[in-house]
């Protein structure tokens, strides 16, 4: 009985995994991650975290405003 628990637990924990992918595969997912690991390389390469978190976010909403583009 407990191996069958541990097997749910692992299949919920796959369906939540897969779910998180899913968000990442749509444009905010994307530009949300882009963000966090362009924030990740500047913290990393020793700039301050205020700034790498100003050129981190300036970059996100640049890359937001060409993904999330209005068509006229």
């Amino acid at each position: 009985m407990t191996l069958l628990a541990r097997l749910l637990q692992f299949l919920r924990f796959l369906e939540g995994l897969l779910d998180f992918f899913e968000f990442l595969a749509t444009p905010l997912g994307a530009i949300a991650s882009v963000g966090v690991i362009l924030y990740g390389i500047l913290a990393f390469s020793g700039l301050d975290s205020s700034l790498s978190a100003t050129l981190a976010g300036s970059a996100t909403l640049a890359l937001s405003c060409i993904l999330t583009r209005p068509k006229f």
